[in-house]
């Protein structure tokens, strides 16, 4: 009796088991980032898969902070090499990133157009893409600033988590 319950359970298992070739592969995603929005940022992202194991990502930002606003885009290069199963647009990445910001500058008394600001810096993610698609994606990300602008303080780094989906 007990040689053919674990019998049935090993089949079970076996059955059970997806079939790796069976598995859906990801090669686009986009999203937004919910922290930064309660934060005042809205952060739209595009990654599209470019090998087995790395990603481009470009990143548009626009935000207000007291009387600045900015519009900025960026762009990262993403790195999935800790898995071995699972391929790029899943799982941990990291890499380099650019951001490039137009600031601008208004209140009652004063108005300031023309701040650019470039900064460079590395992010660290784990995406988690469920049936369908949906994907959620903590990220941390790390810059320094090329340049800055009088007035504005920086922030170095940062954290955000993107809704989306991929395809």
């Amino acid at each position: 009796m007990f040689k053919k319950l674990f019998l049935s359970l090993i089949l079970s298992a076996f059955l059970l088991t997806p079939n790796i070739s069976s598995a859906k592969f990801y090669h686009q995603a986009i999203g937004g980032d919910v922290l930064s929005l309660w934060n005042g940022i809205l952060t739209a992202t595009y990654e599209q898969q470019v090998a087995p194991k790395n990603s481009f990502t470009i990143v548009g930002s626009f935000w207000g902070y007291n009387d600045w606003t900015a519009g900025g885009i960026g762009a990262s290069y993403r790195f999935y090499l800790i898995q071995q199963s699972t391929r790029a647009l899943e799982g941990f990445s990291f890499g380099p990133f650019l951001q490039v910001s137009y600031w601008s500058y208004s209140n009652n008394n004063y108005t300031y157009d023309g701040g650019t600001s470039f900064a460079i810096g590395g992010e660290a993610a784990y995406k988690w893409v469920f049936s369908g698609g949906f994907e959620i994606e903590p990220t941390i990300h790390i810059s320094f600033p090329i340049t800055t602008i009088t007035g504005l303080s920086y922030r170095g780094s940062w954290a955000g988590v993107t809704l989306g989906y991929a395809w």
